[in-house]
């Protein structure tokens, strides 16, 4: 069972890895060491905070018992349109299926 803790290390882990690239180009961009640095802290601590309460909004917003109830509905709907994606996706990226981008 996830705890609490195990769940904010996987966040952390997934935003870190998104936010590399803006990183990157971030440290590139900025002659003077010193302000790299603490630019890279403030944008690390920043994208930690607003995924954070991105994350608790979503979260309280599908634990009210309203939504919660729905769920049983969307939840499965959701999952089989995502499966359907991810196929057509993977079937594009091999050219068994038309991509129009």
């Amino acid at each position: 069972m996830r705890t609490p803790i195990a769940a904010l290390g996987v966040g952390l882990v997934h935003g870190m890895g998104g936010s590399a690239g803006v990183g990157v180009l971030l440290l590139a961009a900025i002659p003077s060491e010193t302000v790299a640095v603490a630019s890279l802290v403030l944008l690390a601590l920043f994208t930690a905070l607003s995924m954070t309460v991105v994350t608790v909004g979503f979260g309280l917003t599908l634990s009210m018992r309203p939504v919660a109830a729905a769920s049983s509905t969307f939840v499965p709907a959701l999952g089989a349109a995502s499966l359907a994606f991810g196929i057509w996706y993977a079937a594009a990226v091999w050219s068994l299926a038309p991509y129009p981008y």
